[in-house]
């Protein structure tokens, strides 16, 4: 693959250099912060070669790239000109609409928040891990004794990043936060700091810190103590900033941060850092000691749903808690190792059952990288797509997971869930139960999905081109009828009364040469945005410039008011209606100041286009008039996806 050519065709699909606030990655994944999230072309984007899938989350947009995607990150941000350190400074972005449940919205900020903190720290982990399982082999074969130089320096790597955890966890969380790393890491190594570590050791009475006790308590391995940390320090450092005279900052600023916010971590946050870390242990135990082969029944399952979802990475914190207080780690490890062997059988039985090269081409890549971890490039390019192996791999896992909480499955280092951790599930003392669980767990999950996936009927697919059966099918599943009309017409009227403006004359070549879709722009009248069919709000703009909107048929239709509009940040726009709300065709969904708008210099010309027109067997544009009122019929949509 040509991965120069590939982000150079990236770049002006997602709005270009302009468009491009931030991007960065994750194993499989490039993650972008834009500008102004409705320019890039979905359509165009998948058709690209080395593009497994898109994902639009609350804040990012996601291209799902595969193995090689930091290759593809880099060549991306050198043609920009963003530097790998800018890359990593992933601020928190406002949500892209308003969800009707806030508690829901701030559970994903705290996913997102969590995701960008370790992402940057994983490569030291994951080396780290692996050095403990070089550790396990040579412990095993006695290539050498634990008193030998070279064990030990290998014992030294293989501590170093867990020990000093809170050291990267600092500099990551700065990055998250907007705050100067090296202060950060000041913060961090008074949480460090021997007096601290010496004194949790031998059982000393709290510190006396004025009128406060300041506990003795060891924070190496921790997680939670230094990313609350570093997140008040945030808030010290931007209220110090704005009372301290300029001519001060550069003397005082860094001191008084630290002398604010370094005694309330010790004394409140750290602690109770700590001791949630500690608890949350102690509740994983008393989980899997009760109802354990159902939390494996689950944990394994689901896993595939909590990749998709990212709350994987909220996982790895308490993989990483349980691991340093209790030594092992039951909860979250060995269950997406499993998970991805299901994945593997159930992409290897698509291998068997396809007929397709394309297909069996990239099963086999594709359910390799499931052995060896990655699972991502198989879950979007296989299973998900053909859905009833994803059914499989779920089913098959989550057996394999009720099994090996049955044999007692732990394993005691954080390497990335592949076939390489095997030896991290021997105990320090030579222990073989937790490697024998976790064997007796993927291989049935393996075998069962491997099964389960040839006794279902499916049918394969090339990339972008989907069957009429299968399509059929889809809907079946969805609860639709499987046989639609196709001379039932759907028809999209006009969300605005006023001049019809040609699309070619719109000012932005994404709208003009139709990389959006296809549909009509109106210079309106009066500022109400109606609803132009009978559907779902699927998604509000967080400056509430755009909407989309899906209908029964699975019509996506987006209205996008104004040129750049997105720069007014909300201003002069009204949401009247929420994410998942069912509209009536003619019903007001957006309330904007017109007048407002283009005395601050923003065309007010509004295209409403249908984004996956291409998709529909019969699709139509209706000729209008110069002018157009409210209700009259633009588009037709004939025929079923």
């Amino acid at each position: 693959m040509d991965y120069k050519k590939l982000a150079k065709d990236i770049i002006p699909l997602v709005g270009g250099k302009d468009n491009i606030k931030l991007i960065w990655n994750c194993f499989t994944r490039l993650r972008f912060n834009l500008v102004d999230d409705t320019i890039p072309q979905i359509e165009e984007l998948k058709k690209l070669e080395g593009v497994i899938d898109i994902q639009v989350t609350s804040s990012q947009f996601q291209i799902i790239i595969g193995n090689n995607v930091e290759i593809i990150a880099d060549e991306i941000n050198r043609l920009i000109g963003h530097d790998k350190k800018q890359s990593n400074e992933q601020p928190v972005v406002a949500e892209k609409s308003t969800p009707k449940k806030g508690v829901k919205n701030k559970v994903n900020g705290i996913l997102e928040t969590i995701s960008a903190i370790f992402s940057p720290i994983l490569p030291a982990i994951i080396g780290a891990g692996m050095m403990k399982v070089v550790l396990a082999l040579i412990t095993i074969t006695k290539l050498m004794p634990e008193t030998n130089g070279v064990f030990q320096v290998f014992t030294m790597i293989s501590d170093s990043a867990f020990y000093f955890l809170p050291f990267l966890l600092a500099v990551s969380s700065a990055r998250k936060f907007n705050v100067n790393e090296f202060i950060s890491l000041c913060l961090a190594g008074v949480l460090m700091y021997p007096t601290l570590i010496n004194g949790a050791a031998n059982g000393l009475e709290p510190m006396k810190f004025w009128l406060f006790n300041l506990p003795y308590l060891s924070y190496s391995s921790s997680v939670i103590p230094v990313i609350l940390g570093v997140w008040l320090m945030s808030y010290v450092n931007k209220g110090v900033n704005k009372v301290m005279p300029p001519m001060l900052k550069a003397i005082l600023s860094s001191v008084v941060v630290l002398v604010i916010t370094v005694p309330i971590v010790l004394i409140v946050i750290a602690p109770l850092g700590f001791y949630i870390g500690e608890y949350l242990s102690k509740g994983l135990i008393w989980l899997f000691s009760t109802v354990g082969p159902l939390a494996g029944f689950l944990l394994a399952g689901f896993n595939p749903i909590i990749v998709m979802t990212g709350m994987h990475y909220a996982c790895m914190p308490a993989a990483i808690q349980s691991l340093a207080t209790n030594g092992f780690d039951n909860f979250w490890l060995p269950f997406a190792l499993i998970s991805n062997m299901a994945q593997a059988g159930a992409i290897f039985a698509v291998f068997v059952k396809s007929k397709s090269p394309e297909q069996r081409s990239i099963t086999v890549s594709t359910g390799l990288s499931a052995i060896f971890g990655i699972t991502e490039p198989g879950m979007y390019g296989v299973t998900m797509k053909l859905k009833k192996p994803l059914y499989a791999a779920m089913l098959g896992s989550a057996i394999g997971g009720c099994v090996a909480v049955l044999l007692s499955v732990k394993t005691f280092s954080f390497v990335p869930p592949s076939i390489f951790a095997l030896p991290t599930y021997i105990a320090p003392d030579g222990n073989m139960s937790g490697l024998w669980a976790i064997l007796v767990g993927i291989i049935l999950s393996f075998v069962l999905s491997f099964i389960f996936t040839m006794f279902f009927k499916f049918e394969s697919s090339s990339k972008n081109n989907k069957t009429n059966e299968q399509k059929n099918e889809i809907k079946q599943e969805k609860g639709m009828e499987s046989k639609v009309e196709l001379s039932k017409e759907e028809v999209v009227v006009s969300p605005l009364a006023g001049k019809v403006i040609p699309m070619s004359q719109v000012p932005d070549v994404a709208f003009s040469e139709e990389h959006m879709g296809k549909g009509v722009a109106i210079e309106p009248d009066e500022g109400i945005l109606r609803a132009p069919v009978d559907g779902d709000i699927a998604v509000i703009f967080r400056t509430k410039h755009a909407i989309v909107m899906t209908t029964d048929r699975g019509a996506e239709i987006l209205m996008h008011i104004g040129i750049n509009t997105v720069q007014l940040k909300g201003e002069h726009f009204e949401s009247l209606v929420q994410v998942g709300d069912k509209v009536k065709k003619g019903q007001p969904i957006v309330k904007f100041d017109v007048e407002a708008i283009r005395a601050k210099g923003y065309a007010t010309v509004t295209p409403t286009i249908v984004t996956n027109y291409s998709e529909f067997p019969e699709f139509e544009m209706i000729k209008t008039n110069e002018t157009i009122k409210i209700g009259d019929p633009i588009m037709t949509i004939k025929g079923a996806i």
